[in-house]
């Protein structure tokens, strides 16, 4: 084992906070649209989607959750209608997950508020060419990070 460099520990801890942190901080906001973080990543993934629709498997990989936590998350979105699971087009086996036009409705209402808040905590104290050096410089890191998490 090769021991972290004070500068390489600083960065390792504070990423690790803000991991723990911004998470919270965006669900506390969420909640007051009605969505908690979670049901807002899947939302919102699949507002993004062709057909607004996924295979359950891609949707918990796009949302940054673990399959059994999307699959509790989807349920509880079907409950309230904001979305549905239905049989795979392409695979009768298989169920993928659609947005619903309320699902629709919620991620319209809850986003200005993530907006709202990543300028608060980020983009108000950067400028431009800072928000260019951070996406730069974390979007590798998010590759790897990935690529790491990939089943074998």
């Amino acid at each position: 084992m090769r021991d972290f460099t004070a500068d390489e520990d600083r960065l390792w801890r504070t990423l690790m906070r803000l991991n723990g942190a911004l998470p919270r901080l965006l669900d506390d906001d969420l909640r007051g649209s009605g969505l908690t973080l979670s049901e807002f990543a899947i939302l919102l993934v699949l507002s993004e989607a062709e057909d607004g629709e996924l295979w359950m498997s891609g949707l918990a990989s796009a949302a940054g959750l673990s399959p059994s936590r999307t699959t509790r998350v989807v349920a509880d979105l079907e409950r309230r209608g904001f979305a549905e699971k239905l049989r795979s087009r392409f695979d009768a086996r298989s169920a993928v997950t659609r947005v619903t036009k309320p699902g629709r409705d919620a991620v319209r209402k809850a986003y200005p508020i993530q907006v709202d808040r990543a300028r608060e905590v980020l983009f108000d104290h950067l400028d431009s060419a800072q928000v260019r050096d951070a996406a730069d410089t974390l979007e590798p890191f998010l590759r790897r990070v990935r690529e790491l998490s990939r089943p074998s």
